[in-house]
């Protein structure tokens, strides 16, 4: 198991202080959202271009990390066709460059959905990933598309629909199994964690990894391994379906982010 961090938690810098920072933390391998972590770039498209993907890939190689994920966070399930089709295309763009910059998975999540416009934003979600996995197929590139209880893509079951509707092996899963949770569900979070494995086990391409604790009838954030996620039923799992997968903390700390590796560590030895 490669133990990753989200490139942004560690703010926005040139290529070789964002790697600076990566790898002293301790981190081997990152996700990398251009945008978010990158000084001067912009979430426009036309930005990217061979000496810019030359020049990050080496400051990042040279620190010996990774870019696990290349996070392009579009909205393809939005009602707003205009915003989705020009997502699209930023996305395509992206896919285009991800060997370039190092990676060879491109993600993002959906779109914000309530249950009213759940099927109609599903349909126009996979129109999307339709276009995003045939470029991704062109490129030797995986998309992954990560599910979210808030979002169009919602539930194990619906990822697996997708799944099934796009038969395109360029298309797989980011899995973080606490964006799937909430106060109301956490008691059934082994059925959920199973639901997940059993539906699309064999294509989860990459996990982000936090923790939560309950407090007033909300979630908040803590340090990976003092929250009221099961981690180890999680991570067994994890281990025996996807050895050696890459699993990133999304919000980390940078003062607490050595507590988080230490538990990861412990976490891959299952």
């Amino acid at each position: 198991m490669r133990i990753g961090v989200r490139g942004h938690d560690y703010g926005c810098a040139s290529p070789e202080e964002m790697a600076k920072r990566i790898s002293d933390a301790g981190f081997s391998c990152f996700q990398l959202a251009l945008h978010k972590a990158i000084e001067g770039f912009k979430p426009e498209y036309g930005q990217l271009n061979p000496g810019f993907c030359y020049s990050v890939r080496k400051a990042f190689e040279n620190k010996g990390l990774e870019v696990a994920v290349l996070g392009c966070y579009i909205e393809p399930g939005t009602l707003d066709e205009d915003k989705r089709l020009y997502d699209v295309k930023r996305f395509k763009e992206q896919v285009a460059y991800a060997r370039q910059l190092g990676s060879y998975i491109v993600g993002t999540e959906t779109s914000r959905c309530d249950d009213e416009h759940r099927e109609n934003q599903f349909e126009l979600l996979l129109d999307s990933v339709k276009i995003m996995a045939a470029q991704a197929e062109k490129f030797g590139v995986f998309v992954g598309i990560e599910p979210v209880l808030v979002h169009t893509l919602n539930t194990p079951e619906l990822a697996g629909r997708m799944l099934n509707e796009i038969s395109s092996p360029n298309l797989q899963i980011i899995l973080d199994p606490i964006n799937l949770l909430s106060p109301e569900n956490i008691e059934h979070q082994h059925y959920i964690i199973d639901s997940c494995f059993d539906i699309f086990g064999d294509r989860i391409v990459a996990v982000h990894a936090k923790d939560v604790v309950l407090e007033n009838g909300v979630f908040r954030r803590c340090v990976i391994g003092q929250g009221i996620f099961d981690h180890e039923y999680f991570y067994k799992k994890l281990n025996k379906t996807r050895p050696g997968i890459s699993v990133l903390r999304e919000e980390a700390h940078p003062e607490t982010a050595h507590l988080d590796i230490e538990a990861l560590r412990r976490f891959a030895e299952l």
